[in-house]
């Protein structure tokens, strides 16, 4: 006799087995892994990687002064606020949108490459770094909040204007499809063998 439980209203069920039921509480499919987890989660991982490329390489926000637009990527940002002299500002945002980033976007692909390829290390470590890369996740935001706060508030026709830029819709999706990918992945995954 085995346990499952419904993923939906968590009833708990003794079966023989783990093929597939319906609920008898809420009738949700009860399975014993979700379908389809990891292709969905990778595949979504692929994607954001493939976003994050525009996103540090076009500009993230068009600033209007006196007629003149000047458009600047996250780098160009970071490279900025170190030239004035602002380096917390620059270190904060450098992590923010540069490396919290790369390492969601790497520890996913680890994670579930290393369950195709059956990588030697205990399945313990591949969930910290599971429940990190998840922790981590909305913290890529910062950026999009940044910019969408200036673009709402300095708005003075060609006078001084704030507009967000190509990148910073591409790192939304990326932010985005990283957290459902997260979300997506049955961790139980990892225990199987």
């Amino acid at each position: 006799m085995v346990l499952i439980s419904c993923k939906n209203c968590h009833k708990m069920y003794e079966r023989e087995n783990f093929d597939s039921f319906v609920c008898t509480r809420c009738n949700h499919i009860v399975r014993k892994r979700i379908k389809d987890s990891l292709q969905v989660s990778l595949a979504l991982t692929i994607c954001a990687i493939l976003i994050y490329i525009p996103a540090m390489l076009y500009p993230i926000m068009e600033v209007t002064r006196l007629g003149v637009k000047i458009e600047s990527t996250i780098l160009e940002g970071v490279v900025s606020f170190v030239e004035q002299g602002s380096y917390f500002i620059a270190i904060v945002v450098f992590t923010a949108s540069v490396i919290i980033p790369l390492i969601k976007l790497v520890g996913l692909l680890f994670i579930f490459i290393s369950l195709k390829i059956n990588v030697k290390m205990h399945n313990n470590r591949k969930i910290l770094i599971f429940k990190f890369v998840e922790a981590i996740g909305k913290w890529s935001m910062i950026d999009i909040y940044v910019v969408a706060i200036l673009a709402s508030i300095v708005q003075l026709d060609e006078i001084f204007n704030i507009k967000g830029g190509i990148a910073a819709t591409s790192f939304a999706l990326m932010v985005i499809l990283t957290i459902i990918a997260a979300n997506r992945f049955d961790t139980r995954i990892i225990w199987d063998e």
